[in-house]
């Protein structure tokens, strides 16, 4: 009696970790994602827009930098961020290519809050023409 109460938790537990199992790879199968942008430079000749993504160990921003034809310069994006264990983080892109967006892609760790804006320049510097500081993301909204 006592084998037959042993396998029978044996197999019991055996189906529930199985059934757990599966679960928790959809979990990081379905990372939680938000969409942010568009940020237009003051000038409306640059544009970004694009993804954050909650996955571990943290969180991943993804996105877009057009630099549009017909303007002189160079489009560039700046990121500033707070992490959650304190400090702050900071993140530069820029493109001339008037042809194709700039893809890009950064992890950020876990964060309280992200903020971004485009500006223009030349293809080593920012020279103004900046959008305000935007929101990208925030905890809780």
């Amino acid at each position: 009696m006592i084998l037959r109460s042993l396998a029978v938790g044996a197999t019991v537990l055996i189906a529930s970790a199985s059934i757990v199992a599966p679960a928790m790879a959809t979990v990081s199968a379905n990372p939680e994602t938000w969409h942010w942008g568009s940020i237009y430079s003051a000038d409306k000749a640059g544009k970004a827009k694009g993804l954050v993504v909650l996955d571990r160990p943290g969180f991943q921003v993804s996105g877009k930098l057009y630099d549009f034809p017909g303007r002189s310069g160079c489009s560039w994006l700046k990121f500033r961020w707070t992490k959650e264990q304190g400090g702050k983080g900071y993140k530069t892109f820029h493109t001339c290519d008037e042809t194709k967006p700039l893809k890009f892609s950064f992890p950020t760790g876990y964060m309280l809050q992200i903020e971004g804006k485009v500006c223009r320049g030349t293809s080593k510097t920012i020279t103004g023409r900046c959008s305000i500081w935007e929101g990208v993301w925030a905890q809780g909204g």
